[in-house]
């Protein structure tokens, strides 16, 4: 075990030869600061920080990390954006595509499908291990399905007008169920 944590800085990618030339059961720790990191097309995490141990097996390293992160969600009940915080604890398997020793290709005999090859995480050939996907996965997965905003004052109250005043984003709507009513109150078919 080497002394201090290996610091990750605003990166996911971590060179791992010297641990696969190490024996099994060798394990590093690595501390993780991420200023902003892309879930999505328009999800981002800000603040990702947390550890990960990682532990060599044969032909793989085990990843066990711990994360904290901040996420700007929208609020299901009065639709204002608001941060979010999530924890994210996952283990995960990093398997060896090439040997560390020779720079021969790992053929895996366990792997029987395409399908399961690509839901597994590998070492590149470079020996780096990408954290990337995996946390961007248990992030996600953290994130609660309905967020709902501290103190929220819920979806916006109804005007004066009572029930037939219509909010103007949705006079286009409201056109329709009036042309509805016009048909008799029957289908619009």
């Amino acid at each position: 075990m080497t002394s201090g944590a290996i610091e990750l800085i605003n990166d996911t990618r971590l060179n791992v030869a010297s641990l696969l030339q190490e024996p099994i059961g060798s394990v590093r720790d690595v501390q993780i600061h991420l200023d902003a990191f892309r879930l999505d097309d328009d999800l981002i995490a800000r603040d990702v920080s947390g550890t990960a141990h990682l532990t060599r097996l044969g032909a793989a390293i085990l990843v066990a990390a711990r994360l904290k992160a901040v996420v700007p969600v929208e609020c299901v009940r009065c639709l204002r954006v608001f941060d979010q915080p999530v924890t994210a604890n996952f283990t995960e398997q990093f398997r060896q595509s090439v040997d560390v020793l020779s720079g021969q290709a790992i053929d895996d005999d366990e792997l029987t499908t395409e399908e399961d090859a690509e839901l597994e995480f590998v070492i590149d050939e470079n020996h780096e291990l990408d954290l990337d996907e995996a946390i961007r996965q248990w992030i996600v997965l953290s994130l609660p399905m309905r967020p709902v905003c501290e103190d929220c004052p819920g979806p916006p109250a109804e005007g004066q007008g009572g029930a037939h005043e219509v909010d103007e984003r949705f006079a286009g709507l409201a056109n329709l169920l009036d042309s509805d009513d016009d048909d008799g109150g029957g289908n619009p078919r």
